[in-house]
């Protein structure tokens, strides 16, 4: 709606207002605005319209109207290399120092950052962590008030922050095909960062030193006579160690890796497991990690073995450190325990393919990182190969045996299995969607025994199927004059088959025999409402499907036999055009089509005569739909 202005001199009453439909801008303007670093209420003509996002303003150069923009530009960056030179003051050794930034400008809201690489020993915190960032993500002003944006960010150009004043030298791939596609303009090619005056001169130096500290100056451990001078003059056996300050420069953070495997096979519910060994070249050390692997079952221990010194037996192991009095190990004349007695492992122990003793267990070396095989190659001239392994446990273990349920004990089997699996018991799980879909849906059928018996082959018995619960139940009719006395024949609950599992829906229809305990049952009629629900979920029915039973049966009838079946059919109907029940099913037999019952009750239902007072099968109709 457009805005009305009140006409001045008249009352404020309905009215008299105009309203300006000519305008279109209806952005509310700010009173706020930055003076000398704090916040003043401007006047009223200086007032501007807010700024247009840069998410918004690429957006419409690249003509994307379909995407918001936080979702368009989300997580993408502008990434400058950039450095700035920094004066040095009181100082002989250098006048200025070269400092290397990174640059990020993020497209979702114009925000800048600028990080510093970490460089070693420099003293200055740097690189990406909490408080180590040079300036902080924000958006940055410039001094005419604007902000930073893409078109001040160039490759061979000049950026000034906060009175610093930064030389872009690269930007990545993503960086250049962007500012293209964006702006038009291609970035000029990558610069080289001039060298700090300042490190390159300490390069220099310590290179030096190391030099003439090992020709003019040589350590006992590195000169076999002075080494032995020393020694007869009684100097201890750590004086005359190698030189373990130079091997902690010279390897510091290089760590060899190689992958282990334990194979504990042999014992009662062991494995194949695998381990990760670190060797570290600075001092010697070795720690051994257990790989975590998803549901073994294994307790998430930070180190398998912790760091230090790996013995190569037991012995080494139980006397290192040990007191003197209680060592039987040889003693130097520094009254510690000679090193020439105690044998632990070395890098030149390791390699692919050897066995390793750690206390008492055996691993075997089947693999190493690619570090450590250019490591052993440059150093040694070995070639570290590859054994393949497979962790994936494939033996069968020996299973908890499950006690029987008793059948006089109170509760289900579920109950029982709860008691024997946890000391608290729980309550067994129910499928409530199937509970909430098949409630009050029951299979009823008529079933007779299975038996030799003369006095129980008249009994007849109703057996119902609970499809909510998948329990069964079955109930004996009372028969006059019969001497048995009927009523509950089994209490409905789950019932397992001969085979030891649970009776499921697709095993009941009419024909099928079940077993329910010591007595076999033959079914032999069901209801309407049985037959009708199997039909309808056919799937798990293959006899209550018409499509597969035809297809069955014109897999049956070969060449000729289905003109036979016409020709018995038509002397059955009388012209009628309607079979009965027994001469349709003698037809079938006839051509040697043996149906079970519930695919014959199947078709007969299909092609019931249209007066539902006959029992009869239309002929004809059976006949076209095969």
């Amino acid at each position: 709606m457009a805005p009305s202005t009140h006409i001045s001199g008249l009352p404020m009453m309905p009215g008299n207002s105009v309203r300006d439909f000519s305008k279109t801008d209806f952005r509310k303007r700010s009173s706020l605005g930055m003076r000398a670093g704090v916040m003043q209420v401007e006047d009223a003509s200086e007032v501007a319209v807010r700024e247009e996002s840069l998410a918004k303003t690429l957006s419409r150069k690249l003509g994307i109207t379909d995407v918001p923009e936080h979702m368009t530009f989300d997580g993408k960056v502008l990434r400058y290399e950039c450095y700035f030179k920094e004066a040095v003051v009181e100082s002989n050794d250098e006048n200025y120092r070269v400092r290397r930034c990174v640059m990020l400008l993020y497209l979702l809201d114009g925000s800048m950052q600028v990080s510093e690489p970490k460089l070693e020993n420099s003293g200055i915190p740097q690189g990406e962590g909490k408080g180590a960032v040079f300036i902080k993500r924000h958006r940055i002003a410039k001094p005419d008030g604007s902000f930073v944006s893409m078109a001040d960010l160039a490759v061979g150009g000049n950026v000034t922050l906060y009175g610093r004043t930064f030389h872009l030298t690269d930007a990545d791939a993503f960086t250049r095909e962007f500012v293209e596609r964006v702006e038009g303009r291609v970035e000029g090619p990558a610069e080289e960062t001039p060298l700090d005056p300042y490190n390159t001169m300490r390069a220099t130096k310590k290179e030096q030193t190391v030099r003439n500290q090992k020709y003019f100056h040589p350590r006992p451990s590195e000169d076999d006579l002075m080494r032995y001078m020393e020694a007869k003059l009684g100097a201890s056996t750590a004086q005359l160690g190698g030189d373990k300050l130079g091997k902690f420069l010279r390897h510091d953070r290089q760590v060899l890796r190689f992958f282990l495997a334990w194979d504990d096979r042999g014992r009662m519910y062991g494995e194949l497991r695998p381990f990760t060994l670190h060797y570290y070249l600075q001092d010697d050390e070795v720690e051994i990690l257990e790989v975590r692997r998803a549901n073994s079952g294994r307790d998430p221990f930070p180190a398998f073995v912790k760091k230090g010194k790996l013995a190569k037996d037991l012995e080494t192991l139980i006397r290192t450190n040990a007191p003197t009095t209680h060592t039987t190990q040889l003693i130097d004349r520094s009254g510690k325990v000679d090193p020439d007695t105690m044998r632990f492992y070395s890098e030149t122990d390791l390699s692919v393919g050897k066995e390793i003793n750690v206390n008492g267990i055996t691993f075997l070396i089947y693999g190493c990182d690619k570090y450590t095989r250019d490591y052993y190659r440059s150093v040694y001239g070995v070639e570290m190969g590859e054994i393949p392994l497979s962790f994936d446990s494939t033996v069968v273990r020996p299973q908890v045996q499950i006690p029987a349920h008793y059948a006089g004990h109170p509760g289900t089997e579920e109950d029982s299995l709860g008691s024997f699996l946890y000391l608290t018991p729980k309550v067994p799980k129910k499928n409530f969607m199937r509970m909430l879909e098949y409630d009050q849906k029951v299979f009823r059928f008529m079933a007779r025994l299975q038996t030799d018996r003369v006095e129980d082959s008249d009994r007849v018995f109703v057996v119902k199927y609970f499809l909510a619960d998948d329990t069964v139940g079955v109930f004996e009719p009372p028969a006059r004059n019969s001497g048995i006395v009927g009523g509950k024949f089994l209490e409905r609950g789950r019932v397992k088959k001969p085979d030891g599992t649970w009776y499921l829906q697709s095993d009941f229809y009419v024909g099928s025999r079940v077993h329910f305990h010591t007595h076999e049952f033959v079914l032999y009629q069901a209801d309407e409402y049985t037959l009708a629900l199997m039909e309808s979920e056919c799937a798990l029915h293959p006899m209550s499907d018409l499509d597969y039973i035809y297809q069955q049966l014109a897999g049956s009838l070969k060449d000729g036999q289905k003109a036979k079946l016409a020709q018995r059919l038509e002397a059955a109907d009388n012209g009628s055009g309607y079979v009965g029940y027994a001469d349709f099913q003698a037809a079938l037999g006839h051509v040697g089509l043996d149906l079970q019952d519930q695919a014959l009750i199947t078709l007969m239902r299909k092609h019931h005569a249209a007066d539902s007072q006959t029992a009869a099968v239309a002929s004809r109709d059976f006949l076209a739909s095969f």
